[in-house]
């Protein structure tokens, strides 16, 4: 076996400038794959003309041939004489059975002119035939199951379900065999390639590797081939292959649009609702100074539990999950964890959107937490009125109704340094926050009070303290986003708490101070209590309506 490969990129510099396209494809490939003999056959209808498009075809003729030494010169001159009076060319794709049905012919060549589109669209694919038989009991005159193997670029697959013509193997006396499509033209095929490149031991080619080298040259060899061979359509074959391209072209950008918002919108739900990258769940646990967490959980969910059915009670639960992991996507923060009818979030920096010229600071970290979990409560209240548009059927509303109970949450806050990363079984892991602020927050919520924000002093400072601003840039668009935000528009700044109040309509009573609390191994002098909802019940934020 010649270990010297020719030269791809001296191939690929040269094919544009041959007039004899095709012909230059041809040697270079012979000389690359080591075979006997190798060959041309385009693809056409009875008209016999070139360029026509691929889903026309119902034939390949063979074109021209080459091959080594004297009876490659012979097969030159007369290979398609040979073929035509052997009744080899053209190859019928398809024939009409006794009940004049159209039927796929057998055979390597019509299968893969037929499939054409299938191979350039998931990349040309090479089909690999050696010398064993591997259906000895269907032996017959014309066509036999022998060991056909595929090759995408990437892996060997096996194909059991092709049959190979044995009249064109004992004619030229074949030990092997390979075929590949040609884009827009039709088919190049070899005739025993060297025996140790395709030699198998339990279904695997002993010299994969190289193999594989010479194949990935030869679909490089046949995609430039194909681009130049198309410079020489004219008139209106060139107008139809141009606008078969360009349609095509067309439709792969519109796809490709379609499916990069989809890619889009399922990054930034999964990212809301916890969902991480690979590269993320293999990240190594950092510590995170800057980390904003709250956890929000039902009241009195044991009462509502034994009055609901199951699936009322999960309906209920669901819709609310749902509001609160569309707010936390609209608020750039994050579900860490859902546990049973408590939800834990996060709003980190290591989980900023890159594509953000200006991720938040800490401060506006706590305000957009503090907004969120106020938007999340006003949903949920607009829900069980059955004024919320995600629930039409109003079958919240019907069952806080029928049940007279009240579905509520509350809610803990905190910020602070805490661990961050993947936690689990190799399995099954998520990313999550370890640490003080965490623990903090989840004892907050569990001491708090019914639609209220659970908050220490230093969160207190921090928002008394916060400014809403165009340097704020994050919470002042949604916020403008909002309906009935006029009296945000004339303001260059505002003191976080003035822009609290206006955008959830409350008073002006509307943060607490709460004596001693005391929580498991959490205990506090002074706490404070942040209202959500108005006293009137007229909430007036919710996204959607």
């Amino acid at each position: 076996m010649n270990q010297k490969l020719p030269d791809i990129q001296k191939f690929k510099s040269k094919i544009f400038q041959k007039k004899n396209v095709l012909g230059y494809l041809l040697s270079f490939s012979l000389k690359l794959m080591e075979a006997k003999q190798a060959g041309l056959l385009f693809g056409t209808d009875d008209s016999f003309s070139n360029f026509l498009p691929p889903k026309k075809w119902d034939r390949g003729v063979m074109h021209r041939f080459d091959g080594k030494g004297v009876s490659g010169f012979f097969l030159k001159l007369f290979g398609k004489s040979i073929v035509k009076v052997k009744k080899f060319s053209p190859v019928q794709l398809y024939q009409t059975n006794e009940f004049g049905d159209r039927i796929e012919t057998e055979g390597v060549i019509s299968y893969i002119l037929r499939n054409h589109h299938n191979f350039y669209q998931k990349g040309i694919k090479i089909l690999i035939i050696d010398d064993q038989v591997c259906d000895k009991k269907n032996l017959d005159s014309s066509f036999s199951h022998l060991c056909v193997s595929s090759y995408d670029g990437v892996l060997f697959s096996f194909l059991s379900h092709i049959r190979v013509n044995i009249n064109i193997v004992r004619q030229f006396k074949s030990k092997n065999f390979i075929a590949a499509y040609i884009p827009d033209y039709g088919a190049i095929v070899f005739n025993t390639v060297d025996q140790d490149l395709v030699s198998k031991t339990n279904e695997c080619f002993l010299k994969e590797a190289d193999l594989k080298k010479r194949l990935d040259i030869l679909i490089t060899a046949i995609e430039s081939a194909s681009l130049a061979y198309l410079g020489f359509a004219k008139g209106k074959p060139a107008t139809q292959v141009i606008w078969r391209k360009e349609r095509e072209l067309r439709k792969t950008v519109d796809h490709l649009k379609e499916k990069e918002t989809q890619l889009n919108i399922q990054k930034n739900y999964l990212r809301t609702v916890g969902g991480v990258t690979p590269e993320q769940l293999s990240m190594t646990p950092l510590s995170i100074s800057d980390g904003v967490y709250a956890f929000i959980d039902m009241v009195g969910s044991s009462t509502i539990r034994e009055d609901f059915k199951p699936r009322d009670f999960f309906l209920v639960l669901n819709l609310c999950h749902e509001i609160s992991a569309k707010n936390a996507a609209r608020f750039a923060c994050r579900v860490d964890n859902i546990i049973g009818d408590s939800i834990f979030f996060q709003n980190v920096s290591i989980f900023d959107d890159p594509k953000q010229t200006r991720n938040p600071g800490l401060c506006e970290r706590v305000m957009l937490m503090t907004c969120m979990l106020a938007s999340v409560f006003n949903e949920i209240h607009l829900l069980t009125l059955g004024r919320h548009p995600i629930d039409r059927e109003r079958r919240v509303a019907t069952l806080v109704k029928n049940h007279g109970v009240n579905i509520q949450f509350r809610a803990g806050l905190e910020q602070g340094t805490a661990l961050i990363g993947p936690l689990g079984s190799r399995k099954r892991k998520i990313i999550t926050a370890i640490g003080k602020a965490a623990d903090t927050a989840s004892r907050l919520e569990s001491s708090g009070i019914k639609n209220q924000i659970h908050i220490t002093k230093a969160i207190l400072r921090t928002l008394d303290n916060a400014m809403v601003s165009k340097d704020t840039r994050m919470i002042r668009d949604i916020a403008l986003g909002e309906k009935n935000t006029e009296w945000l528009k004339t303001r260059e700044y505002m003191p976080f708490f003035d822009f609290y109040k206006n955008l959830f309509n409350l008073g002006n009573e509307f943060v607490q101070k709460r004596g001693p609390v005391s929580y498991k191994e959490f205990s506090e002098d002074i706490t404070y209590l942040i209202q959500c909802i108005p006293k009137t019940n007229t909430p007036t934020v919710c996204s959607g309506i």
